[in-house]
């Protein structure tokens, strides 16, 4: 019988340290128990909110107890002559984490880097994705898929009327970066003057800051009853240092002389932006661990097409609105998220 035990007992040893059986094991594991080696490359900084936004959400709604690296490009206020050199410093951190996949933020670091990590066997998603991803050849890419970003330009200046009661002109103010660019051309057509409703809108692309300065302390001398601030991020001051964007909003927001309106969630709060129908960097996160999550489960990138995060939120300042003596509809009621 003690023969027999022992023969039982070595039996069983062996079969568990056969390669194949621990494969087939390891195989049947759920999903939760492999941990991923994932590398987030954002276009932009640490300290910039729609970063913190997506990089949270994306953490909180992935699948599995993955290990999240970061590698941040900065390219909201480094020059566009050090891009190149930037995404060489990128492709380096890449080689040297070597992840099982990589999410790219934002417009640069997908232009910069989806193809040349794709073309390495390394799966990527990307978010925050502004451009066409059709003219970029990212549809039916056989490694990429991702997230777009669609800011609600005109909808947002229809609503905001509604709240007002009527806007007869309006002011859109953005920076002079390339994703400010496309934002405006995918929904304005590259036109600086065009009508949404009743509402004369003017567009605006400016990169210097006292420009911007200007045409905000202007805004009522010249007609406008509303501004809508999009991105402002890579404005200079007169010596060509980058303007914190944090400060510029703050002094927009302090001096400008009709209520002011936005298009993304990380604009609204006491002392900035009254708030809107925006974008939320959350929407894109979540999106996004969607497709890392079936990517890791086995689906290939080319089967997950593309697709948009949700089209927007009524988000709000308390504060912004009684400083302007604004009421809400009734029929915004339960929609309402707010900032204070």
């Amino acid at each position: 019988m003690d023969i027999m035990k022992d023969n039982s007992s070595c039996s069983m040893g062996s079969d568990m340290t056969n390669p194949l059986l621990l494969l087939l094991l390891l195989c049947a594991l759920p999903l939760r128990l492999w941990a991923a080696e994932i590398l987030v490359i954002s276009s932009y900084h640490p300290e910039y909110l729609w970063d913190q936004s997506y990089n949270a959400s994306l953490a909180a709604n992935l699948k599995g107890d993955h290990h999240i690296s970061h590698f941040y490009m900065d390219t909201k206020r480094r020059p566009t002559e050090e891009f190149d050199q930037i995404a060489e410093q990128a492709l380096a951190y890449y080689r040297q984490v070597k992840p099982d996949l990589v999410v790219l933020g934002d417009d640069n670091a997908i232009n910069y880097l989806a193809s040349d990590i794709a073309s390495l066997g390394t799966p990527v998603v990307f978010l925050g994705m502004n451009e066409n991803p059709r003219h970029k050849g990212l549809v039916g890419h056989p490694k990429i898929t991702g997230v777009l970003e669609r800011p609600l330009l005109k909808r947002n200046i229809s609503e905001m009327s509604q709240l007002m009661g009527g806007i007869k002109k309006a002011l859109v103010l953005f920076d002079s970066s390339n994703v400010a660019l496309t934002a405006i051309e995918d929904e304005f057509k590259t036109q600086t003057e065009l009508r949404v409703g009743q509402t004369r809108v003017n567009s605006q692309l400016i990169g210097d800051y006292s420009l911007w300065q200007e045409a905000v302390l202007n805004a009522k001398q010249s007609g406008y009853e509303a501004i809508f601030i999009g991105l402002y991020h890579t404005l200079s001051d007169e010596q060509g240092r980058h303007v914190d964007e944090n400060k510029l909003l703050e002094w927009t927001s302090a001096h400008s002389p009709v209520p002011l309106f936005c298009f993304w969630e990380f604009s609204v709060g006491k002392g900035k932006a009254i708030g809107g129908l925006v974008l939320d960097g959350r929407d894109q996160g979540a999106k996004a661990a969607e497709l890392v999550n079936a990517i890791l489960a086995g689906a290939q990138p080319k089967t997950l097409a593309p697709r948009a995060a949700l089209r927007g939120e009524y988000v709000f300042s308390k504060s912004e609105l009684a400083r302007w003596q604004l009421t809400l509809p009734d029929k915004w009621r339960y929609k309402i998220l707010w900032r204070d």
